[in-house]
C-alpha cells in the first residue's frame, strides 16, 4: 500500500513536529513559587557606601555567599555569577548581589579588588560586607541558607530575588544545569510585574 520510504519520511516528519512542539512552546504559565521575603537589611558595598533592602526594590536580583579567600567552591560560583552577569550586564532590570560571609577579612577595599579581578561593575554587580550579626541574619534568617552556628557560613546557592523582595527559587551555583535554569527563570521573573 504505502512505501517503505513514505513511511520513513512520514515517521522522520511526525518526530520533527514534536520536537518544534516542545522546543518552542512557551515556557510554563505556572509562576515560580515564593519562598520567603528577605527582611530589611543595611550592609556596606565594595565601595564603602550603604546598601539596603531598599535599594533593590524594583530590580530582579540573584544573591549568593562567598568570601574572597575562599578555594573551595567560591571561585567556581563567582565565576558561574560573572558569566549571569555578563549575559544581563547591560539590562538596568537587574542587579547581582555577592554578600561576604567573613567580614573580618573582607574589608570594603577587599571587596573592591576583588570585584575588579572579576570584571564587575559596581552599580550593577554588588559585593557587600558588614557586622558578622547583620550577615547572619540576612543568609541564615531571610535567605534560610547556611548555618547561624558555623563561624564561616556559606552555601553553593543562588537564589533569585524578584522586585518585591521575595525569594523566587535557589539554584547550586556550582552545577551547570542548576544555572542554565536558573537563566531561564531571570528571564521568566523579568517579564512579571
Amino acid at each position: 500500500m504505502f512505501s517503505k520510504k513514505f513511511i520513513a519520511s512520514q515517521v522522520i516528519f511526525l518526530i520533527f513536529l514534536a520536537v518544534v512542539f516542545f522546543a518552542f512552546r512557551p515556557f510554563s504559565r505556572e509562576p515560580l513559587p515564593v519562598y520567603a521575603g528577605i527582611a530589611p537589611f543595611e550592609l556596606t558595598d565594595s565601595l564603602d557606601r550603604k546598601v539596603s533592602l531598599r535599594d533593590l526594590h524594583g530590580k530582579v536580583w540573584v544573591a549568593n555567599f562567598m568570601f574572597t579567600t575562599c578555594s573551595g567552591i567560591c571561585p567556581m560560583m563567582t565565576r558561574n555569577m560573572g558569566m549571569i552577569y555578563r549575559n544581563f550586564q547591560n539590562d538596568d532590570a537587574l542587579r547581582f548581589v555577592s554578600v561576604s560571609v567573613n567580614p573580618e577579612n573582607d574589608a570594603p577595599d577587599v571587596l573592591k579588588k576583588y570585584a575588579e579581578k572579576n570584571g564587575a561593575d559596581p552599580q550593577k554587580w554588588i559585593f557587600l560586607t558588614g557586622s558578622r550579626d547583620d550577615i547572619q541574619k540576612l543568609v541564615a534568617g531571610s535567605f534560610k541558607l547556611g548555618d547561624i552556628k558555623e563561624p564561616v557560613f556559606h552555601s553553593s546557592y543562588f537564589a533569585l530575588v524578584d522586585r518585591q523582595g521575595r525569594i523566587r527559587g535557589y539554584y547550586d551555583g556550582t552545577e551547570d544545569i542548576a544555572v542554565q535554569k536558573l537563566l531561564k527563570d531571570i528571564m521568566r521573573l523579568r517579564k512579571e510585574r
